[in-house]
């Protein structure tokens, strides 16, 4: 038997295992230090390379694919840490996260798995998050953030806020809160410990809400992430559900370079502002946080920018200076470019793609989010399972559509996507659905054509056929044109070329259909 056969019982769980390890291990490590067990920075190292280690036992196959990839990243991530003389095992820990949850995803035995790894998620952070709103104290009794993130080594001690007390420093909005201000000036981080990853996560649930129509409990999966993002007064999540949403309607009329393209022209812009500007405004607002970013860009040495400068500096509020500092121009560039270039499972799958690509590229404006594990192990996940569900995802095997789709469908709809489980798939449906013989199986286009025709035809038919052959080839004996050389035929065509203008213009009213006596209109040739 081999190691992928003796795997397959537990795929589901072990997905499952640790999807929501990496959702609570942050929330259990800080309530372990809250209580008195002392809490380090190499602790929480060891829980995400536990919980990526899961799901590479769980995601790598003998796809060829996936290994190269880690091959050239371990080869990459070597280069870079000699070059820049350093040990620090971040970067890898940033690029190991997509390439496991995406395999892991990749590897999902059916798309409903995925489904219920939302939903659960949400529920969880949810129920989470009305805890907190509606017993602050007992939470703060249970969760103190600031020791664990002082504990970590994340943040120092100057930077504790009396405002916010024992919760994150953005844990209190210190003006007038954005999404329903009567809820107070409180921001829910559940989970997360902070309340932009709260946000970001409802963006997630968001967008796989819209790739699964057909789904069980789509209605809560999006009240999910509609209480996550209004009580955590997350406004980038509003915008990114409206900038997701958009996306996915644009992403079969844009190119394939234009995606590529997206992130560059980003940092491209923000350079530009960054040099250009002369406004002194760093309000907590969009502006303001674009002008920061672009301070923050623009002050990157040339070595920072290729991702070999040894100094730590803090970008956390700059995604994209995160990037270039951590993994480097031409690594990040590499990336994304595998990233965009990867084979996609459906069309919608494509949709699913593009509207990532947006909330990545968004997102990585104003923070390095994107890279936390504890929502980029769910999003590449489900980016994985979508890739590999093949067509039709917007149904399970119990919701098959009773009407093929909708014809009008675009280029890139009418390509042939399969994915690794398409045709099992195919077989699946067609068992559910009777499928009856003589009848064609459904086409890379989504069309179904119709049945077959087999066997002779019967005898009525072979018989009308017969006949109407005869009478062709007796009109066709008939119909032949009189010799030239004949006199008696040299009158017949005299006569026919003689009458010809009146049977090409008619030849009385009644044969043009006017029985009331008018002149008739020219007839049209």
């Amino acid at each position: 038997m081999t190691a992928v056969d003796a795997r397959a019982p537990y795929q589901s769980r072990a997905a499952h295992c640790a999807l929501m390890g990496a959702l609570l291990f942050n929330a259990g490590l800080c309530c372990l230090n809250t209580v008195g067990l002392p809490v380090t920075g190499g602790t929480v190292a060891g829980a995400e390379a536990c919980i990526v280690m899961l799901a590479l036992a769980f995601a790598l196959d003998a796809r060829a694919g996936p290994w190269l990839v880690l091959a050239a990243l371990a080869a990459y991530a070597i280069l870079i840490l000699v070059l820049r003389g350093s040990t620090d095992p971040k970067m890898i820990r940033d690029l190991l996260i997509p390439v496991a949850f995406y395999n892991l995803g990749l590897r999902a035995p059916d798309i409903r798995d995925a489904d219920r790894a939302a939903l659960a998620a949400g529920l969880v952070v949810v129920a989470m998050g009305v805890f907190e709103y509606a017993a602050l104290p007992v939470y703060e009794q249970c969760f103190n953030i600031v020791r664990y993130y002082i504990a970590r080594g994340t943040m120092t001690a100057a930077e504790i806020n009396g405002l916010t007390g024992s919760l994150f420093v953005s844990g209190v909005r210190p003006d007038a809160r954005t999404i329903l201000p009567f809820l107070g000036p409180h921001r829910v981080s559940s989970v997360f410990l902070e309340p932009v990853s709260a946000g970001n996560f409802g963006a997630i649930l968001f967008a796989w809400g819209l790739y699964r129509p057909g789904m069980r409990g789509r209605a809560l999966l999006f009240g999910c992430a509609a209480v996550t993002i209004i009580l955590a007064d997350a406004r980038f999540g509003a915008v990114a559900c409206v900038a997701v949403a958009a996306a996915m309607l644009a992403a079969h009329r844009l190119p394939r370079l234009l995606w590529f393209a997206l992130p560059c022209a980003i940092l491209l812009a923000l350079a530009i502002c960054g040099f250009e500007s002369t406004a002194s405004d760093r309000t907590n607002n969009f502006v303001g946080r674009l002008l920061v970013a672009a301070d923050i860009i623009t002050a990157l040495p040339v070595e920072g920018v290729l991702g070999i400068s040894p100094e730590k500096v803090f970008v956390s509020d700059a995604g994209y200076a995160y990037v270039l500092l951590q993994i480097g121009l031409v690594g990040g560039l590499a990336a994304w470019l595998l990233f965009v270039l990867m084979p996609i499972g459906s069309a919608d799958a494509w949709r699913l793609r593009c509207a990532v690509a947006t909330y990545i590229c968004l997102l990585l404006v104003i923070s390095d989010s994107p890279f936390s594990i504890k929502t980029a192990a769910l999003l590449w996940f489900l980016l994985g399972a979508a890739d590999g569900a093949g067509e039709d995802p917007g149904c399970s095997e119990e919701e098959v559509p009773a009407s093929p789709p909708m014809r009008g469908l675009s280029r890139a709809r009418g390509r042939d996507f399969r994915g690794s489980r398409g045709s099992e798939r195919r077989e699946r449906v067609g068992r559910l659905r009777g499928a009856r013989p003589g009848h064609a199986e459904r086409g890379p286009r989504g069309l179904r054509p119709g049945p077959a025709r087999s066997g002779a035809p019967p005898q009525r038919r072979r018989r009308r056929i017969s006949e109407k052959r005869e009478g062709d080839r007796a009109g066709s004996r008939h119909a032949r044109s009189p010799d030239p050389c004949d006199r008696s035929g040299r009158r017949g065509l005299e006569e026919q070329r003689a009458s010809a203008p009146h049977r090409r213009h008619g030849a009385s009213d009644a044969a043009r259909g006017n029985r009331n006596g008018r002149a008739a209109p020219r007839a049209r040739r």
